[in-house]
């Protein structure tokens, strides 16, 4: 690879970590076993992966068309901002989902009889099918998440993770900036 101006063929290995760096107090480090927000989104990365290389593999759809098909057999008629805004995925990622399905014959949008500036999405027969197919693999790769659960511990999980999903609004109302305002009492 030819070098660019400015940079040298080697790469220079960092510096080592100065006094003051090694002193900080572990408080300003993260402990990827006590973070909340590193373990959920390491373990929602590594099942999002796995999913769809097994959903692909299996059924021939990734993991961001299954999210649109499981939330269309729950939630028929809604839109694709509310998929996203219930799953927490981007509008681009649910669009090219959404797309790639009504390609595929999975699914069916209509425009909103109350306000035409709205589709409303709706799986077909197909679509149906396909969830059947998938969901029976998608609790099964649930239950063996919870392995060894008791039903009260996951009751308790769920109840954990729904206060988790409370809390976003401080979360996302936090200004590292400035003067956060929105924390919590």
């Amino acid at each position: 690879m030819p070098n660019r101006p400015g940079r040298t063929a080697a790469r220079t290995a960092r510096p080592p970590m100065t006094a003051t760096e090694m002193a900080a107090p572990p408080a300003q480090r993260i402990d990827p076993d006590a973070h909340a927000a590193f373990m959920l989104v390491s373990i929602a990365n590594r099942l999002s992966a796995s999913a769809s290389r097994a959903y692909m593999r299996q059924f021939g759809v990734g993991v961001m068309e299954w999210r649109v098909v499981g939330m269309l057999a729950g939630r028929p008629g809604i839109t694709a901002n509310q998929i996203g805004q219930v799953s927490g995925v981007d509008k681009s990622s649910i669009s090219r989902a959404v797309h790639a399905l009504i390609r595929r014959g999975y699914l069916d949008s209509r425009e909103d009889a109350a306000d035409s500036r709205r589709t409303r999405l709706f799986l077909t027969p197909e679509g149906h099918a396909l969830h059947d197919r998938i969901i029976v693999s998608s609790l099964a790769r649930e239950e063996r998440l919870l392995h060894g659960f008791s039903e009260a511990e996951r009751r308790t999980l769920f109840g954990m993770l729904g206060r988790i999903s409370a809390n976003m609004p401080l979360v996302n109302a936090h200004d590292p900036a400035g003067d956060d305002a929105a924390a919590p009492p």
